[in-house]
């Protein structure tokens, strides 16, 4: 057994069709890697982010995100990509813990992580308004801000509506715009430095960084800053060879997202001195973006650092609530959710699903505003570590399923610690938040998600009985 054999990979494109109602056929590898790595909002994350990342691991941030990537990230993966050769589906967690573990338990985790995109969704919403009243001081005001915000959602739910190239190619314009900024003003940094000193070697020594202890948090933070590549797999459905697509996709995004925050980390403290950075609090301003910017871009030219944000926040709410809504469709598909969600315009897009899950997101966006940021990080921190952890699970029980005991526990070995990883910072998120107020709230959200899910299940097992009990009683 080679090595493309051992992970899954469709390296000759066997699989060419999946049963669906959605418009298959029709999206590339280009394509489905940049509206995955939409959902990771690099400029976005880089702007909000980065001085965290430097606040806890200084000028050693490139070296927590070097380790985040090879470990739990690329682990996690290649799970991704076996458990999509075995299971190839726009449901994605939901399809691979129904599949692998248990039908009900892949009904409330498939509704977590719809859930988690929904409030993705509404958050994305939140920060592109903050940075438009920024851009636009005239625009200031609380309803200002919900009317923006709620403009925000149904003008990308109009584009979700219009069919998946419409999509794409929106993803496309946003992405190259944001990696042009993030990964260039990093560039700038390397080629023309401002502070002397600093060499990039140092930046990657572990004994530097004062051991593993001490670099940890800051390997745990570059999780969250590189997670949403799996999202590719919610268009797997509509994707030319869709296997082998979505599985090129997967790493692509996760690489791309990998090499453009460390261009950033390494070449912003070449720019600014990293206690400089470390300070920033990013309150609309562009975070350390706009310091970097404003080093090497005339202030004529300020505005850009604004405007990726912006268009960072636009393209993560358009391929989340594409990501949700894919989710509801199939979990609809299989009977897992009313009929109604499977409906499909002549553009061959789940419209129904996508009118749903952006009016959730204009529900969330009114009820919890910008001042309730933190509580929307609670609830896609927790919501998103329940989805992974599951679908590692899946994937460890399809092992043992498929491999001989001891190649499957030679490859469960490192699946089930990063199970632990990821555990560990759903358990952070609840016991040491970022806003000393916040503590516990993740773990109450993670309990109502389950919740809800947990009656989603119900309902479902109802409709099935008195399906079963209907023709008896008639006869």
């Amino acid at each position: 057994m080679n090595f493309y054999e051992l992970i899954g990979y469709d390296r000759d494109g066997t699989v060419r069709d999946l049963d669906t109602a959605l418009n298959k056929g029709t999206l590339t590898t280009r394509d489905v890697t940049f509206s995955a790595l939409g959902f990771n909002a690099p400029g976005w994350i880089a702007a909000s982010s980065m001085s965290i990342l430097y606040s806890i691991s200084g000028h050693h941030a490139p070296l927590a995100i070097l380790i985040a990537y090879f470990f739990p990230m690329l682990v996690m993966a290649f799970c991704m990509i076996s458990l999509t050769r075995q299971a190839p589906s726009a449901g994605g967690i939901f399809t691979f813990t129904s599949r692998f573990l248990h039908t009900r338990v892949g009904t409330i985790l498939g509704w977590a992580y719809s859930v988690a995109c929904m409030a993705v969704m509404a958050m994305c919403a939140i920060i592109g308004t903050e940075y438009i009243q920024a851009l636009f001081p005239v625009l200031a005001g609380p309803l200002n801000a919900k009317l923006i915000g709620t403009g925000m959602v149904l003008i990308f739910l109009a584009i979700s509506c219009n069919g998946v190239n419409a999509t794409a190619k929106v993803a496309s314009v946003f992405l190259i715009f944001e990696i042009s900024v993030v990964a260039g003003l990093g560039l700038m940094g390397i080629i023309n430095p401002q502070v002397p000193d600093l060499s990039v070697m140092s930046m990657y020594t572990l004994e530097g960084a004062g051991g593993w202890s001490a670099i940890g948090p800051g390997v745990l933070f570059g999780v969250w800053m590189l997670a949403n590549f799996d999202s590719a797999i919610n268009y797997i459905e509509e994707s030319r060879i869709p296997v082998r697509t979505v599985q090129r996709s997967m790493l692509l995004v996760l690489t791309s997202a990998f090499v453009i925050y460390s261009l950033a980390a390494i070449g912003w403290q070449y720019a600014v001195p990293v206690e400089k950075l470390a300070a920033i609090i990013e309150d609309g301003n562009g975070g350390p973006i706009a310091a970097v910017a404003n080093v090497y871009l005339p202030p004529a030219m300020a505005w850009i650092a604004l405007f990726v944000v912006i268009t960072s926040a636009c393209a993560g709410l358009q391929i989340s609530s594409s990501a949700a809504a894919r989710t509801l469709y199939r979990m609809s598909e299989e009977g897992h959710l009313p009929a109604a969600f499977r409906s499909v315009n002549k553009s061959r897009s789940p419209w129904l699903a996508s009118v749903i899950v952006s009016a959730l997101a204009i529900t969330l966006l009114w009820w919890k505003p910008l001042d309730k940021i933190s509580w929307y990080y609670d609830v896609v921190t927790i919501t998103l570590v329940m989805s992974y952890m599951a679908a590692i699970a899946a994937f460890i029980v399809m092992t043992f399923r498929r491999q001989r005991f001891v190649m499957a526990l030679a490859l469960s070995i490192p699946a089930a610690l990063a199970i632990l990883v990821l555990g560990y910072i759903g358990y952070t998120a609840g016991a040491n938040p970022v806003s000393p107020e916040d503590q516990y709230t993740a773990w109450y959200l993670g309990a109502l998600t389950i919740l809800s899910g947990a009656m989603i299940v119900f309902w479902q097992s109802r409709v099935s009985r008195q399906a079963v009990l209907t023709p008896m009683q008639e006869s």
